[in-house]
Order: structure tokens, then C-alpha cells, then sequence
């Protein structure tokens, strides 16, 4: 069987390096390989600080950085950066180091620069972690199947980790916390502006159950982008030890966070539904062609990180 232990995370504290971190979360976009690559190699406010210096030399230093540099300038605004910490302190938002998260430095050069956490940041550190995803547009039996299967989870002190969105996502984080258990929401925009709006009250009950968290790292502030769901999804599946896919189409995006899981070598479960589902089409796939496994019951889950 295997041991798993909770891990502390940390909080950034350092000023300038508050500053930093929150300054690249804002001139890049997530996922931005060529910032990986200078933070990782400099450190962030040392990168900064190169950022800010002659363009000839950035070259030099990652092939190409010049050129990515220009994307980057116009967003670097000392105004920008205070807003979004002050927005920050004003609300409870703690900058959390990635690099203490369990999982996610598998992203390498492709890891976030801080994590923006509304809640309780040793959620990110929980002992059990399984990611729950599927479909918006969900059914009866999609939300049902999953508020079953995540009560269970939460049973067996699974801390239950979703998107925030409508459908399978929500029914997830509803469930975890009806059964008194913990939860965590990642969210492509900021985690000051809940999106979509309607699961603002859903949002301010996760941030505040013991044990669950907003977590996005963009500022407060952002807004939600269709690249940005997509990158979000790498975060909910390396930041896990497994991924369970309950209701999804044949071209669900909920494919393309099973796809990080394969990817990252997470072990990766879907929910089967009727053969003539269109809704449940994608989690068919899966079972075919990823070599995820069957589940049916929060015990067939719990087995993806225990056997």
C-alpha cells in the first residue's frame, strides 16, 4: 500500500520577493515556458531585475528572451503589481510558493510563478488528493454519480480538488463540503472574482470550510481567458495524486486535464455512463484509449492512490 503524508506549503513573506513573484504572475501568461526557464535560472527577483536591463543581453541568456521580452514590457506597470497585493492583503489572499505545492514542480519550466490562495493554504498540502472533472453541461445522472462518489471520498479524508465551474465541478465541491469534508477550487481567473458569477456563494464557502481554498495563479483581479482554463487544468492535475473524469463529451475540455494526468504519469480514473450518452462519450474514450480505470464508487477512486 501506499504511505502518504500531508506536506506543509509555505507563504511567501519576503517583500521584494512578494513583489517579484506577483509582477511575473502578471506580465506573463500561465504556463509562459521562456519565463520558467529565466526564473528557474536566476531566481524571481533576479529576473526581474534582468528583465529590466538591456534587451541585447537577454538573448544571452534564454534564446529568444529578447523578443518575449517585448510581449512582456507593456504589462510590467509598478501600479498593476501594487493593486494587486493591496487587493490581496484587503482580502485575505495569501501568496503561497509553488515550489513547496506537492506535484507541481513536475511542471518544470511550465510552473507558476505563486499561487493566489482565498482559504486555507495547507489545503494544497493534504495527505489525499484527487482531482474531479467533467462536464459543464452535466446530467442527472453525471452530478448524481459524482456527489456520490465524492461524499465518499471525502469519507476517507480525501480532500476533493475541481474547477468551479457549472456541471460536474460544482456538484463536486458541493458534495465534498455538504459531507463535511475539504475541498479546493482552482480557477482560471482571480480568486476575488469568482467565475461564473453564480457560484459566488459556493465560492465564499470554500474559501471559508476548514481545510479548502480559491488557488489561481493569476492576480486577483484577472479575468478569465479561454487559454487560461486550459493552462489551469495542468495545475489541477499535477497538484494531485490522481484524476477521476465523471461526465464529459467526446471533445469535453475536461479531456484535456485527463490528458495532463496521462501526461505527468498520475493515475487516471472516468466514470462509465450509457453506451448512447453523448455526455458520457468522452469518459468512454478515456476507458479505451488512456487505459484509465472503471469507477463506479469513491472505494474504486480511493484505489487510484492506494494500491
Amino acid at each position: 500500500m501506499t504511505t502518504i503524508t500531508a506536506t506543509k506549503v509555505a507563504e511567501i513573506t519576503d517583500a521584494k520577493e512578494r513583489h517579484a513573484r506577483a509582477a511575473w504572475s502578471i506580465i506573463t501568461e500561465p504556463g509562459d515556458g521562456h519565463a520558467g526557464a529565466l526564473v528557474e535560472q536566476f531566481g524571481h527577483v533576479a529576473a526581474l531585475a534582468a528583465l529590466k536591463g538591456k534587451r541585447a543581453d537577454l538573448d544571452k541568456i534564454v534564446p529568444g528572451l529578447a523578443a518575449q521580452a517585448q510581449r512582456w514590457m507593456p504589462r510590467l506597470r509598478t501600479d498593476a503589481i501594487a493593486t494587486a497585493l493591496r487587493t490581496a492583503e484587503e482580502n485575505g489572499i495569501r501568496l503561497v510558493d509553488p515550489a513547496t505545492v506537492p506535484g507541481l514542480a513536475n511542471l518544470g519550466p511550465h510552473a507558476p510563478h505563486v499561487l493566489w490562495v482565498r482559504g486555507d493554504i495547507d489545503a494544497l498540502g493534504a495527505e489525499r488528493r484527487i482531482a474531479i472533472a467533467g462536464a459543464r453541461a452535466a446530467t442527472s445522472y453525471g452530478e448524481s454519480v459524482c456527489a456520490d462518489i465524492t461524499g465518499d471520498m471525502v469519507t476517507a479524508g480525501v480532500t476533493v480538488h475541481s474547477g468551479g465551474a457549472y456541471g460536474i465541478d460544482g456538484a463536486a465541491h458541493r458534495a465534498a463540503l455538504m459531507s463535511g469534508g475539504a475541498t479546493v477550487a482552482w480557477l482560471a481567473g482571480g480568486v476575488d472574482r469568482m467565475y461564473p458569477i453564480g457560484h459566488a456563494q459556493l465560492a465564499d464557502r470554500i474559501a471559508s470550510a476548514a481545510g479548502s481554498a480559491l488557488v489561481s495563479e493569476v492576480a486577483p483581479g484577472s479575468s478569465p481567458t479561454r487559454w487560461r482554463f486550459l493552462s489551469r487544468n495542468r495545475l489541477l492535475a499535477a497538484a494531485t495524486q490522481a484524476t477521476v473524469i465523471v461526465e464529459a463529451g467526446f471533445r469535453s475540455g475536461s479531456l484535456n486535464t485527463a490528458g495532463h494526468a496521462a501526461s505527468l504519469g498520475r493515475p487516471l480514473g472516468a466514470v462509465p455512463g450509457n453506451v448512447t450518452s453523448a455526455a458520457s462519450a468522452g469518459c468512454h474514450r478515456l476507458l479505451r484509449e488512456y487505459d484509465a480505470r472503471v469507477i463506479t464508487t469513491g472505494a474504486d477512486a480511493l484505489e487510484l492512490i492506494t494500491a
